[in-house]
C-alpha cells in the first residue's frame, strides 16, 4: 500500500518512532520529518536518511501527520500546517494532556487521533494508545493499526482514559528499568559481571511479560507456578510484600495520574 507518514518536529519521541518503523527497511522512502530549525533536522537525519523538510507544504503529500512538538506548542502547530495537509489526512497528536476537542478547534472537522506512545516503539515491542474522534471510520482505525502494529501494540480506548495511559504504559518502562537496575546491581554483589547482570535480569522481565501475553494466563497463577512450597522465591515474594512492592508501584501510578489532569 502507498502512503506518506510527515513528521513535524524531531524530538524524543518522534526519535524513537521513526527509529522503530524503520527496522522495516520499505518505510524509508514513505517518511517526511519537518521542522523549523533546519539544523536539527539534519542531525536527526545523520543516522536515518529520511527525508527531512523545513517547508510545511511538503506535508501535502501525507496521509499521517503526526505532531510531535510539546503539549504546550500543539495547537499554534496545528494551526500552522493546517492548510497545507490533505483534508482527508489523519492527523495525530503524541502529546499528553491535549484533548481531542482542543484540536478539533484548531483542525475543524479533519480527523483527529490523540495518541500516547512508548519509548520501546524504538524497538518494535512499543505501545501506542489512541483515542479518535468521530470523523475516523473503521478503514481508518485499520490502516493506523498497520502503520504503527509494526511498532508495537496498538490500542483504542475511550478519550477519558487518556489521562491515565502515561502511568500505564507511558512512564511505566521506567519503573522496569529501576528494577533491572536493582536486580543487576544486587547480581554484581555476588559476583556477576555488570554486562552480564543487565543482560540476564532484562531478559528475565521481557520473559514474564511475554508469558503473560501469550499464554493469556493471569499473572497471579504463574507467580504460584513458580512459588514452590517451602521455597526460596515465596521467600522473596514475602519479602517484596513486606516492603510495599505492589503498593509501591500503584502509588507511583497515581502520582503520575495526578501530574496528568486531563
Amino acid at each position: 500500500m502507498e502512503y506518506k507518514l510527515g513528521f513535524i518536529g524531531a524530538g524524543k519521541m518522534v526519535n524513537h518512532i521513526v527509529s522503530g518503523l524503520l527496522k522495516d527497511h520499505e518505510m524509508q522512502e514513505k517518511i517526511l520529518v519537518t521542522g523549523r530549525s533546519l539544523d536539527k533536522l539534519e542531525k536527526f537525519r545523520a543516522d536515518k536518511q529520511v527525508e527531512v523538510s523545513t517547508d510545511y507544504n511538503k506535508l501535502a503529500d501525507c496521509d499521517i501527520i503526526i505532531n510531535g512538538v510539546s503539549s504546550n506548542q500543539i495547537l499554534s502547530v496545528f494551526g500552522e500546517i493546517k492548510n497545507h495537509g490533505k483534508k482527508d489526512a489523519l492527523y495525530i497528536s503524541i502529546a499528553a494532556g491535549v484533548t481531542i476537542e482542543e484540536m478539533e478547534t484548531i483542525l475543524g472537522d479533519r480527523k483527529i487521533i490523540r495518541s500516547m506512545p512508548n519509548i520501546a516503539v524504538s524497538v518494535q515491542e512499543g505501545v501506542m494508545v489512541m483515542s479518535a474522534n468521530k470523523r475516523l471510520i473503521e478503514a481508518d482505525r485499520q490502516f493506523t493499526e498497520s502503520v504503527f502494529g509494526k511498532i508495537g501494540t496498538v490500542a483504542w480506548v475511550d478519550e477519558s482514559l487518556m489521562k491515565y495511559t502515561p502511568s500505564l504504559t507511558g512512564s511505566s518502562p521506567t519503573y522496569g528499568f529501576l528494577m533491572i537496575e536493582a536486580m543487576a546491581d544486587q547480581a554484581v554483589s555476588v559476583g556477576f559481571s555488570r554486562e552480564q547482570a543487565y543482560k540476564l535480569a532484562a531478559q528475565a522481565v521481557i520473559g514474564a511479560g511475554k508469558l503473560v501475553l501469550e499464554t493469556g494466563t493471569h499473572p497471579g497463577v504463574l507467580k504460584d507456578q513458580i512459588t514452590t512450597s517451602g521455597g526460596s522465591t515465596i521467600q522473596g515474594v514475602m519479602e517484596l510484600e513486606n516492603q510495599g512492592f505492589r503498593n509501591s508501584v500503584i502509588k507511583a501510578m497515581k502520582a503520575v495520574n495526578e501530574a496528568n489532569k486531563k
